[in-house]
């Protein structure tokens, strides 16, 4: 039975990539690209500024309303080096930042770090900080530093592009799956971690990468749907560039997408919310949108309100612009309570799931060798998607992960140490995980 009204979970993700620079150059370059068009001045920091002001003549006034969007001031100030985050971070982490506005609970700010690793590219024009777990431990080290505890790590992941260049975002996981796995086996052996919640990098899915969350990932707090978006769209995101979510609910719900189409419901089991942009060229969070999740909860629902931006701009002044909507809009909602949020727990929430529940049927599961046979049984409860994640790590140094065999399914997994895999005597650690629906992860590491 509904509560008389339910909650707003406010959960702000932030894809987290470390520092990032553009010059002048590279902007009008964007722009160009963008709409398809040449600016025939110099390319340079005062011709910048002044297109931001709309003050070079380029024959067409609304084409200069279009990229005055693209080049607003604080769209170009960038993070462009670990110092400039690190002083951004140690603003807005401890409590006095976090509690200058509570939520109806008395809680502070919360933030989930959905943190990438640069691997796979060739190229790097602008200064990203490549390697394995380069942002992954630099982050750790600051959230402990600061005493975040409130804070979570979760998973971003952006395609490689065909030419391999560090800035430039591509859709294909199919083409980027050494990558991915790459990444995944060294967080789970080297940090004990696995991932949870996915954001969607460059804010887009597509068949594959649908099928590959639905594998390992039960919450993907990604879509971006809004109603009438077409007519708002500049011109290089209107074919579904730049995050399709057309015909995704826009209305805030959750839901289980298609097999075929990750914007429809259907009857997979990963649950997506929906999560809008902060001082973005579109996507943009504002007050109706706010007031539509108040309105929901206000008919009895719990809410997942989800908002994002990125670690290379001043977050600072982008949380405070939505505490002043969210003041705004909260004071026509009296009886309606909101709250900040770790992203799992407002999944459990909004999704109803009982706390015995949860902790009843928590993933486990024992892993036994007999001879090179590694046989993984699970104890309790159930994995999420159709196996558990296996890593391997070699005496050489090397990160593999490949498929189990399986036995009754979700409930027993083999896997043969040979030569027609890797045989025993060549591997240095093992690692496998799982999730389950609720967001328990089960990890178990051996040493050989």
């Amino acid at each position: 039975m509904k509560n008389k009204s339910g909650v707003v979970y406010i959960v702000h993700h932030v894809d987290t990539e470390g520092p990032l620079k553009e010059p002048a150059a590279e902007v009008f370059k964007r722009i160009e690209s963008t709409f398809g068009i040449n600016i025939s001045v110099a390319k340079n920091e005062i011709n910048l500024k002044k297109l931001s002001k709309g003050e070079l003549d380029l024959g067409d006034p609304q084409l200069s309303k279009e990229i005055m969007k693209v080049v607003d001031p604080h769209l170009l100030v960038l993070n462009s080096n670990w110092n400039q985050i690190d002083k951004m971070l140690f603003k807005i982490l401890p409590a006095g930042f976090r509690n200058k506005f509570k939520d109806s609970f008395g809680g502070g700010w919360i933030f989930n770090w959905h943190i990438m690793d640069h691997v796979g590219f060739k190229t790097n024009e602008r200064g990203r900080d490549l390697g394995y777990l380069k942002v992954f431990d630099h982050y750790q080290k600051i959230l402990k530093k600061t005493d975040s505890r409130q804070d979570r790590i979760h998973w971003h992941f952006h395609p490689v592009s065909f030419f391999k260049e560090a800035h430039i975002s591509a859709t294909s996981y199919e083409n980027s799956y050494p990558e991915i796995h790459q990444i995944l086996s060294r967080r789970l052996l080297e940090k004990n971690w696995f991932p949870r919640v996915n954001r969607a990098g460059f804010h887009t899915e597509r068949p594959d990468s649908n099928w590959f969350l639905e594998q390992w990932i039960p919450f993907d707090p990604s879509n971006q749907a809004i109603l009438g978006e077409k007519t708002k769209l500049q011109k290089d995101a209107i074919n579904g560039r730049y995050g399709d979510w057309r015909g995704a609910p826009s209305d805030w719900s959750l839901y289980h997408p298609d097999l075929y189409d990750w914007r429809k419901k259907g009857a997979m089991n990963r649950v997506i919310a929906r999560v809008l942009n902060m001082h973005a060229r579109f996507r943009n969070i504002n007050g109706s949108e706010i007031e539509k999740a108040f309105v929901r909860a206000k008919n009895g629902d719990n809410v997942y309100l989800g908002i994002c931006n990125h670690d290379w701009r001043d977050m600072e002044l982008e949380i405070n612009d939505f505490r002043e909507m969210l003041i705004k809009v909260s004071k026509n909602f009296p009886d309606i309570k909101f709250k900040f949020s770790e992203s799992i727990e407002a999944f459990r929430k909004v999704l109803n799931y009982p706390e015995k529940e949860i902790k009843k049927n928590a993933i486990d599961f024992e892993t036994t060798f007999n001879g090179e046979v590694l046989k993984v049984k699970v104890k309790n409860g159930e994995p999420f998607g159709p196996q558990p994640y296996l890593a391997i790590k070699t005496t050489k140094g090397e990160y593999l992960h490949d498929n189990f065999d399986f036995g009754e399914f979700k409930q027993e997994y083999f896997y043969t140490f040979d030569r027609y895999t890797v045989p025993l005597d060549q591997v240095d650690q093992i690692a496998i995980a799982s999730n389950d629906r609720y967001g328990n992860t089960c990890i178990k590491k051996l040493t050989i």
